[in-house]
């Protein structure tokens, strides 16, 4: 049996993860620093919850024991870097033979992306360990979070301007994290991949999309970056998650996720999920507030 360590810090299909691998017969050891959450999901068939101490070097070696292939959630610009490489190092030390890391999404495909690198990118490649990049692009289930809260009072809106993003559904991201792990490092070991949607799109497009199936005018606000945290206040959003959302839009305004490539393709065996079958599934998501 495949034993698999994942430590996905604050990504937010981690579950979605170890329950996929699980359902192929995968033992699967989800760390968590919430121990409440351990206790809660201990052992759930082929899934343990393991809770970790990330300030103690010893507690987090000790997580990846008796594990053939690692995930780590790494390059996450919410969180501490010290963190992420922390995982590495336990990992390393446990003698963990395959890693997988979830870094930075966005774009630098092809040559570029060997050239970029985050900080977490470079010190996993000094380890000496056979692993995985992955980068996904920006979800639309994150975008769409942020939508369905505010096209309701015809507020959704941001500093995104013009700029497109290959927006990527999260279960395609699932399925092929899920498939690199299966095969291990003899199909996928060394390489880098990029996660992405069929195509580039802009906000206004998506606010298309969101009016075409809503049967309802949707608009996408263009604002400054004053004016949007303001919103975002008002609407009583706290501070660490206004300036993740700001910076995310600065990222699509800049165009870093808007490169396309056929890695999901090449992994799933068909094509990524578009936005517009994601709204499709999800209208009841828009109906609060109507």
């Amino acid at each position: 049996m495949i034993r698999v360590t994942i430590a996905g810090g604050t990504w937010a299909a981690v579950d979605k993860l170890a329950g996929a691998l699980a359902g192929q017969g995968v033992r699967v050891r989800v760390l968590t620093e919430n121990p409440l959450r351990a206790r809660e999901n201990y052992d759930r068939g082929n899934v343990e919850y393991m809770a970790i101490h990330l300030e103690d070097p010893l507690s987090l070696r000790v997580a990846f024991q008796d594990t053939d292939r690692a995930f780590l959630a790494g390059g996450d610009r919410e969180r501490p870097s010290r963190y992420d490489l922390a995982l590495i190092d336990a990992a390393v030390r446990a003698e963990v033979p395959y890693l997988v890391n979830l870094s930075e999404g966005g774009g630098c495909v092809g040559q570029s992306a060997r050239l970029w690198q985050s900080e977490t990118d470079i010190h996993l490649a000094a380890q000496g360990v056979t692993t995985t990049r992955i980068h996904p692009a920006l979800s639309l289930d994150a975008v769409f979070a942020v939508a369905a809260q505010f096209v309701p009072p015809g507020l959704w809106g941001g500093t995104a301007s013009s700029g497109q993003a290959a927006l990527v559904d999260l279960r395609d991201v699932v399925s092929a994290v899920a498939r690199i792990l299966l095969e291990g490092a003899e199909g996928h070991g060394g390489k880098i991949y990029h996660l992405n949607g069929p195509a580039a799109v802009t906000m206004g497009y998506i606010a298309d999309y969101l009016a075409e199936n809503l049967s309802r005018r949707v608009r996408y606000h263009h604002r400054g970056e004053d004016e949007q945290r303001t919103i975002y206040q008002q609407a009583g959003l706290l501070t660490p998650r206004i300036d993740a959302l700001l910076e995310q839009d600065n990222l699509i305004r800049h165009g870093f996720y808007a490169d396309t490539s056929a890695d999901l393709f090449d992994l799933n065996h068909r094509p990524a999920r578009t936005a517009i079958a994601w709204i499709k599934e999800h209208r009841g998501d828009f109906s609060h507030g109507q």
